[in-house]
């Protein structure tokens, strides 16, 4: 009978033994399966869309979390929540120039809020279209996104709403290292006092043929001042570029700078410029390039 038992007793952990062996915890989901919003654990995203005369293409992505992937479709549906640009705003722009607005109807079309997450993939696209024509380059345009509902699943409590900040660009916006020489101009238009200048300069698109930069050595007006100082200081120091059906580029000031005698030229992601320029009544040269 005690020889008996002591089988068994050693078939039970044999099996025991053979069962751990064979169980895998990483077939097992560890964690809890949600769906989210791609972004929006940082509230704001920023989304680059191209300056053009037709609708631009745009998407939000939706998401599961967990450590598996999902075995059945997953139908999520959103909405918008403007509400949320303003919450944002007065919380943490409150002192800001410039401050995200809502993106008029009128300049997106979305076919559809409803997406579906396949089974055996991660993240699903709800693709929309932007009407960028016509839209402020210095304006933050945004839109909105929530999770209305899903199908299977939970929605994750804190990564559900999004802003999408709209980021315009063109084929010569970005950022570039300016490598110039600044001249001081005498009566006669020679070239004095040279001073060389390296730096990197945010390259601004301001329609799909013009692109807006700091002039010289000057940095990026400061996000602590007024909304009025910040749009003066844009309005007084800073250059245009614009290109030209032959290929070439206009140079002047974007508003109250005055510059003259401008050319520029642009290949291999690098333009090549020289412009003169007055400023409180003295007249200077800025020659050099800028490089992607």
């Amino acid at each position: 009978m005690k020889l008996n038992k002591n089988v068994f007793l050693l078939a039970i952990i044999i099996g025991l033994f053979m069962s751990c062996e064979q169980e895998n915890p990483l077939e097992n989901e560890q964690y809890i399966k949600e769906v989210y919003i791609v972004g929006a654990y940082d509230v704001v995203k920023k989304f680059d869309v191209p300056y053009g005369d037709e609708p631009q293409s745009a998407y939000i992505s939706v998401a599961t979390s967990g450590s598996l992937n999902i075995d059945q479709d997953v139908d999520v549906t959103l909405t918008d929540n403007p509400s949320t640009i303003d919450w944002y705003n007065n919380k943490y722009m409150i002192d800001s120039p410039v401050k995200y607005r809502e993106l008029e109807s009128e300049y997106y079309d979305f076919p559809s809020m409803a997406t579906t997450i396949k089974a055996g993939d991660v993240y699903s696209r709800l693709p929309f279209y932007i009407k960028s024509s016509g839209l402020h380059c210095d304006s933050l345009y945004a839109l909105t996104f929530k999770i209305e509902s899903v199908s299977t699943y939970s929605k994750n409590t804190k990564d559900t709403v999004l802003i999408m900040n709209l980021n315009f660009v063109n084929e010569f916006s970005g950022t570039y290292q300016m490598t110039a020489t600044k001249f001081t101009l005498d009566s006669e238009g020679d070239e004095l006092m040279p001073t060389s200048m390296n730096l990197l300069r945010a390259v601004k698109a301001v329609d799909k043929d013009q692109v807006r930069f700091i002039n010289e050595a000057l940095s990026e007006p400061s996000l602590t001042l007024s909304t009025e100082e910040y749009f003066k200081f844009i309005d007084d120091n800073c250059v245009v570029f614009s290109h030209q059906m032959d290929g070439t580029f206009s140079v002047l000031g974007w508003k109250n700078l005055n510059v003259f005698n401008g050319t520029a030229s642009f290949a291999d992601d690098k333009f090549e410029f020289s412009y003169d320029y007055e400023f409180r009544g003295e007249k200077f040269r800025l020659r050099g390039t800028m490089t992607k």
